[in-house]
């Protein structure tokens, strides 16, 4: 009897430890899940960037330009490191221009032009014109920010299309010479016009703290038209189409805005 009694009394605590388990795997499902953390997601920035540059031109063009040098500014947003979109504006300028076959027929042995007092006139040639494109790239981060630590060192590709224009700027003393005057200096300033591609491949440096810049190498690829009905310096009906290439080097600073306060960062916290 006495073991029989033990016996119920085993099986009775075994029912109670099984009831407790049970009940307690129960309540477990009714829990939240575990939230693992997630990555810090890197910011995304408004960069706006000036600098100065120099590059060497190569195709038709160069006949007359050799090299130049060029600002070069624009604005792009930066998303999160990886990829980008944005615009570029680059206005050359370069008091290098070749004169070969620049006057033609109206300079003599002494290859110089004459104003109207008999005397040799004094002419200052520059190029002038622009590209203007828009672009977009991929980011490649060399040192990754987080949105606490936004410094960042990144290499980027791009590429563009655009506009690009060029011509000649004459400057002299006005009513003095005649032979470049009115008609005739369009005539000779060779302005023309196109549909441009461009590469850019450069290094990125963001630090809200101190200063943020850029480094680089870009190409440039034009196919131009000549807006002169007449090229008076060789006397003839200019060639219609030109192709222009250009490689260069720019460098400049960056002004960085934070447009992504992911954490909860206000701006301030970046620009402080």
């Amino acid at each position: 009897m006495k073991t029989r009694k033990q016996i119920v009394l085993l099986l009775l605590l075994f029912m109670v430890k099984c009831v407790n388990i049970a009940w307690g795997n129960t309540n477990s499902r009714h829990k939240e899940p575990v939230q693992l953390p997630t990555a810090d997601p890197r910011p995304s920035w408004v960069s706006m960037h000036i600098g100065p540059g120099y590059q060497f031109n190569a195709g038709d063009w160069s006949a007359r330009y050799r090299s130049n040098a060029f600002l070069h500014a624009g604005a792009e947003y930066q998303h999160q490191e990886k990829w980008l979109l944005g615009f570029d504006y680059m206005p050359y300028f370069s008091g290098n221009v070749r004169k070969d076959s620049m006057y033609g027929a109206m300079v003599g042995p002494s290859n110089y032009l004459f104003d109207i007092n008999g005397n040799p006139a004094i002419i200052r040639t520059y190029l002038r014109g622009f590209n203007l494109s828009a672009v977009g790239g991929k980011i490649f981060p060399i040192r990754q920010s987080t949105s606490k630590n936004p410094r960042t060192l990144s290499f980027i590709a791009m590429g563009g299309m655009g506009f690009h224009e060029h011509y000649t700027k004459f400057e002299f003393d006005k009513g003095r010479l005649p032979q470049l005057e009115g008609l005739y200096e369009t005539g000779h300033d060779n302005y023309r016009r196109g549909f441009s591609l461009s590469q850019q491949f450069r290094l990125q440096y963001m630090n809200t703290e101190t200063l943020s810049f850029t480094l680089g190498i870009h190409l440039m690829q034009s196919f131009t038209q000549n807006m002169r009905d007449w090229d008076m310096g060789t006397n003839r009906i200019p060639d219609r189409s030109q192709f222009d290439f250009t490689i260069g080097f720019n460098g400049g600073l960056i002004i960085p805005v934070n447009i992504g306060n992911s954490n909860g960062l206000k701006d301030a916290d970046y620009l402080e």
